[in-house]
């Protein structure tokens, strides 16, 4: 029976986003607290969350305009 099918498209969808996002934004943060690390510059807690904030942002929008792109 196909009406009974749940496929979860949605939930897929949503997972993908937050699979893009966290893993831009941690991917971003990381290799900048390395470079900081090996060249002593201090940083605060403050300047990586927003560093992933932004990099996952933005990695979720070229992932959106990437996808956009190959639809149409």
């Amino acid at each position: 029976m196909l009406s009974s099918a749940d496929l979860h498209l949605e939930r897929a969808l949503f997972l993908a986003v937050l699979i893009v996002f966290f893993g831009t934004g941690f991917l971003c943060m990381l290799t900048t607290f390395i470079i900081n690390l090996i060249r002593k510059k201090n940083k605060s807690g403050w300047y990586y969350m927003l560093l992933f904030l932004i990099s996952g942002t933005v990695g979720v929008a070229l992932a959106a305009f990437y996808f956009c792109i190959i639809l149409f």
